[in-house]
């Protein structure tokens, strides 16, 4: 089984994967500090509580979807992005998983190995790829979002004493939980569809899926380690966020500095994230293979 110290000399291997995770974390970390601005603005209405505020905004958003017009904007919209990020991620995945691959299997063969190959061989792959795995986390979010508003609304009567709060608690830890089973398996049949992909030809979701399967456990407990860190290091950027904001401190370079802090911690967690899985898929999947031989 893959270890963090596998991760670490894979990426010391490839440091040229950290390019890739810049321009990823650059993005990423630009949209959530969209979303934090526009969720602090939210809550300057003081409209509730801010489990009020978490239903109005699917509530608005729903409403937004039922009228024609508007759907078929939002729908164009989704395509769109969809497509234009599936094809600009084909381009750097392609590429870069070429070469974290060859470095996980110890390949070293100049010319077959590089980003230029990697885009020639496997671009058209990480297009269907994309738009496979981008359609499905847009619709495991619009399941999470559905999901959760039971619980958040039973939680919140709970806590104001109109509901039973044993009841309360109870519901709201089962969602939790029916939730991060739900997203656990997803991640990680996700995240070994594309070293599955870089290896097989054929069949390559079908691998994933048994690898996974084989390994859920093992894996997860790793993942869960990089959860804790994301979480401990989202939790403490979007309180300082909104402390600086509410004690009216915050300037275009404090925003700024904090925002390169949060580019520059998760270009390097997203990089030891990748070689963490391709590391972890290649030793499975020698696991994997070796048991197919037995049985044939």
């Amino acid at each position: 089984m893959g270890t963090f110290k596998n991760s670490v000399q894979l990426l010391a291997k490839r440091p040229l994967i950290l390019f890739l995770t810049i321009i990823i974390s650059f993005v990423i970390c630009m949209v959530e500090n969209l979303f934090i601005t526009l969720f602090y603005s939210i809550t300057m209405f003081k409209t509730g509580s801010r489990f009020d505020d978490y239903v109005n905004i699917i509530q608005f958003l729903i409403d937004a979807v039922l009228v024609p017009k508007t759907a078929v904007k939002i729908i164009i919209l989704a395509v769109v992005f969809v497509v234009a990020t599936a094809l600009i991620l084909a381009l750097l995945l392609s590429g870069g998983f070429n070469i974290l691959n060859s470095a996980a299997q110890g390949n070293d063969k100049k010319g077959q190995n590089g980003f230029v190959a990697g885009v020639k061989k496997y671009f058209l792959r990480m297009i269907s790829l994309n738009l496979w795995t981008l359609c499905s986390v847009i619709l495991f979010i619009i399941y999470v979002l559905i999901a959760s508003i039971p619980a958040v609304i039973i939680f919140d009567n709970a806590l104001n004493g109109t509901v039973n709060i044993f009841a309360g608690i109870l519901l709201f830890v089962v969602t939790i939980v029916v939730i991060f089973f739900s997203f656990a398996f997803f991640r990680q049949y996700i995240a070994f569809w594309y070293p599955s992909a870089i290896i097989y030809d054929k069949n390559h979701f079908k691998i994933a899926k048994r690898i996974s399967n084989l390994n859920f456990w093992p894996m997860l407990s790793r993942f869960i380690v990089f959860d804790i860190i994301v979480l401990l290091f989202n939790t403490v950027y979007i309180i300082a966020n909104f402390s600086l904001a509410n004690a009216q401190i915050v300037s275009g370079i404090t925003n700024n500095i904090l925002l390169i802090i949060n580019i520059i911690f998760k270009s390097v967690f997203f990089a030891l994230l990748l070689c963490f899985v391709f590391s972890s898929f290649k030793i499975c999947n020698d696991r994997y293979q070796y048991r197919k031989s037995l049985k044939g």
